[in-house]
This record gives C-alpha cells, structure tokens and sequence, in this order.
C-alpha cells in the first residue's frame, strides 16, 4: 500500500510540474505578446503627442514674435468716397447686374460704401485695388470683369 501511494504522488507530482511548467509557458509568451502590444502603441502615441507639442510650440511663438514686433500687422485700406461719391441703402442699385458680382460680392460691397452704379464707373485703379483688397476678391478680376464699364452702360440704359 505505501508503494502504491509513493507511485500514486510521484505521478501526481509530475502531473503537478506538467501543467505548472504549462502554466509557465503561457504567462511568458502573453507576457512577451502584450508588452509588445502596448508598447507599439504607447511609441505611436508619443510619437503623436511630440508632433502636437512642435505644432502647438509654433502656433504660441508665432503670436508671441508678432507681439514683440517681428512682423508688422497691415491695417486694412480705407477707401476714399470724394472721388466716387458717397451713397446709402436709399440710392441702392442691383449691382448683381454686373457681371462678376454675385449677392455675395453685392453684400461685401455694400459693407464698404458701394452701392450703385455711379460709384463703380467713377473708381479710378487706386481705388479698384482698395476695393479688391477690401471685399478680399481675386486681384484684377474687376478690371478683367469691366465692372467700371458694364456700371457705365448700365447708368446709360437707366437714362433711356
């Protein structure tokens, strides 16, 4: 009987480190795989977070450098209304009429003074580059357009 229990434990010991050793395995090689795993994504994820700081970094030095005087800041053109006049919302001709002024151009002319005809055909190149750079439109596309012009013909056929 004891040499029975004695053969019955040696085999239950073996059977013990058998699957312990199993066990063992195992927990190394997910060790190993998930290790691996996160560590791939925390590279990416510093990798991306070192790209957002440079980009952040250069944004903040940019405003900074202004501040201290490095580029100068260009105030906006004011356009001079004594050589084409001064006109209000009453005085409002369809300026969509023009071809190259849609109700979106009209609108932003609206904003700066322009409101008809007249003033248009009166605008010297001076005044046509202010205006450009006012309403932000592509530079010489008015005078590619004719605006000064079409606003002529259309102030003579409202005289008919």
């Amino acid at each position: 009987m004891a040499l029975f229990l004695a053969e019955k434990s040696s085999h239950l010991l073996g059977l013990f480190f058998w699957m312990f050793g199993s066990f063992l395995i195992g927990y190394l090689f997910s060790w190993f795989y998930y290790k691996n795993k996160y560590e791939n994504q925390i590279e990416e994820s510093k990798e991306t977070i070192t790209e957002l700081r440079t980009e952040m970094q250069s944004t903040i030095r940019a405003k900074k450098t202004v501040e201290r005087g490095g580029i100068e800041i260009k105030h906006p053109k004011k356009l001079k209304f004594d050589n084409i006049g001064k006109a209000d919302e009453d005085s409002k001709d369809d300026l969509t009429k023009i071809n190259g002024i849609g109700s979106f151009i009209e609108k932003k002319l609206n904003s700066i003074g322009i409101y008809n005809y007249q003033q248009i055909s009166k605008l010297s190149n001076d005044e046509i580059e202010t205006v450009t750079d006012l309403i932000q439109f592509f530079p010489g596309r008015i005078v590619r357009d004719n605006w000064k012009g079409q606003a002529k013909q259309l102030l003579e056929n409202n005289e008919e």
